[in-house]
């Protein structure tokens, strides 16, 4: 038996990472919080989409991102934004009714008129500029720690 991680050992639905790092440790990993801004399918008005999560400094060959589809992970870039200053952009997320989905989930809202903005609509076009231009095809709110200002949110 190989030695390694098969690529199902790994659940992203168990993700917890601590709201600190523990006594006498530095952060060990600083992430970039991934964005994108895109009209909003009600008002048509530009928007900030929460997309997921990924290494500021990813290790050669590394192709993950933990997208913000994944309940958990929207839970963490929400906590990781209130907790580093950046409260409007954390309020844009909340519970709300998915009638695609017939259940309440986690979401990105319209920050103008707070209109659902679909997992799948959001993350669809995610994809489309990560495989163009890898994660740098999103924009990043902030990034390493301490945690910068993003131009959405202000200072």
């Amino acid at each position: 038996m190989d030695d390694r991680a098969a690529v199902d050992d790994f659940d992203p639905e168990t993700i917890e990472l601590p709201t600190v790092p523990p006594p006498g440790s530095a952060t060990t990993v600083a992430l970039r919080v991934l964005t994108l801004s895109r009209a909003c399918w009600a008002c048509g008005k530009d928007t900030v989409c929460l997309i997921g999560l990924y290494p500021q400094r990813p290790g050669r060959g590394y192709v993950g991102l933990f997208t913000t589809d994944n309940a958990k992970t929207m839970a963490l870039v929400r906590r990781l934004l209130q907790q580093h200053g950046h409260a409007p952009l954390a309020a844009t997320v909340k519970s709300r009714y998915s009638r695609t989905m017939r259940e309440r989930q986690l979401s990105n809202g319209c920050c103008h008129c707070d209109a659902l903005q679909g997992n799948f609509a959001v993350h669809d076009e995610a994809l489309r500029r990560v495989a163009a231009d890898g994660a740098d095809g999103l924009d990043t709110c902030t990034e390493s720690t301490p945690w910068e200002s993003c131009s959405w949110c202000g200072p």
